[in-house]
């Protein structure tokens, strides 16, 4: 609806352009009329001058015998003053056709303007009762045109017909939805209505929220305050940051101490295993086991005295009853499985406390037994090393 009339109100301006032009155009041949009959006075005095010149030359003689040379000098000047009258005249008829001519013209574009002025409010006005008037209006543009000429109007009538048509057309569109139209012009102002009323609430409470908690005087401007806050809100993700990273630092140093806690515990490990490897394929061993039974277990209780309760594995502390069984055990140590004593048994025959230790240690004191089991099950190929120290 907005577009056709926006529309409609462009084409009207357009058509009062051409109106202002063809007023224009008549207030040109107004003047060139003007002109015109100003010259054709000038031609009327120059005319009635010379009219009266001849007459007041008055009577004179007329001379019947003329000299043969004087009389030719003589009719040359009336002659010419003759024909100068003839042309004269028929210019100053010319101009007096062409002037009526141009007044009818003029007359006939005022008419036409005047009547297209008068359709153009009958037009624009809301009054229902002028049609036949309109109807009347509108027959006397068509005959004005015609009898003008589309060269001379311009085609003036007929786009203010065009115009008319696309009027008519919109407004019946108009009045055909104006129902629909109104109510969502209703519901869209109801709806900006109660937007603005909560907006005025929204303000209200603002308005007392800041009434009841003044703002300190340093935190008056509102660029301070923007800037104020995003320091705080810098500040927390630091404190946020600063305690995670040390909580991964402490994570961190944790793990790091376990590691080398567990690093010293394998090294500990193998350096027991190793030794327990060394004994267990020792000549010396095995001659001192044949030798004399007594003198081993000895022996052996020294030397696991001296490894300590970490080192003992399942594969030294050998306890065998006599002599012969001794032997048999030490001679089958890499042809068959190892009896291995309990963790208890080492401790006493050690005669150390068992209550020290924890959980933790006997587990992998028993993890140390198995190993060293896998180990002794294991076939060794013997070695000859110097035990002279």
């Amino acid at each position: 609806m907005d577009e056709h009339v926006a529309r409609l109100q462009e084409m009207l301006r357009c058509e009062r352009a051409k109106c202002t032009r063809l007023q224009l155009r008549s207030n040109q041949q107004e003047a060139e009329l003007r002109r015109r009959e100003q010259h054709s006075n000038r031609l009327k005095e120059r005319l009635s001058q010379l009219t009266d010149r001849q007459r007041e030359k008055g009577p004179s003689i007329e001379v019947l015998n003329f000299p043969p040379g004087g009389r030719g000098k003589r009719e040359q000047p009336i002659k010419s003053f003759r024909k100068e009258e003839a042309t004269l005249r028929l210019m100053l008829e010319r101009r007096e056709a062409e002037l009526r001519e141009v007044m009818k013209l003029r007359h006939s574009l005022t008419t036409l303007l005047h009547a297209l002025r008068v359709d153009m409010e009958h037009t624009l006005s809301d009054v229902v009762d002028v049609q036949d008037e309109a109807q009347t209006a509108g027959k006397r543009l068509d005959q004005a045109e015609v009898a003008l000429g589309v060269h001379v109007t311009g085609g003036v009538v007929q786009s203010w017909r065009q115009v008319q048509k696309r009027l008519d057309d919109v407004l019946s569109e108009g009045n055909a939805s104006v129902g629909t139209d109104h109510d969502k012009l209703l519901t869209r102002l109801e709806t900006e209505l109660k937007e603005s009323q909560q907006l005025v609430r929204l303000q209200q409470q603002l308005l007392q929220d800041s009434l009841a908690s003044p703002v300190p005087s340093e935190l008056a401007d509102s660029y301070f305050l923007e800037e104020w806050e995003r320091l705080q809100v810098g500040w927390s993700e630091l404190h946020h940051q600063r305690r995670t990273f040390e909580r991964e630092r402490q994570s961190f140093t944790d793990a790091a101490i376990r590691l080398s806690h567990e690093r010293r515990d394998f090294e500990q490990q193998k350096a027991s295993l190793l030794k327990q490897q060394y004994l267990c394929d020792s000549p010396l061993f095995n001659k001192g086991a044949q030798n004399n039974n007594n003198n081993r277990r000895e022996s052996t209780a020294l030397n696991f005295s001296g490894l300590g309760p970490t080192s003992i594995s399942g594969c030294l502390p050998i306890t065998p009853s006599s002599t012969e069984s001794g032997t048999a055990a030490v001679s089958g140590l890499h042809q068959g499985a190892v009896q291995t004593p309990s963790t208890p048994e080492l401790y006493s025959a050690l005669s150390l406390s068992y209550n020290c230790r924890t959980g933790e240690v006997d587990h992998q004191s028993e993890t140390w037994d198995g190993r060293a089991d896998r180990m002794v099950h294991t076939p060794q190929a013997p070695h000859f090393l110097d035990w002279s120290f």
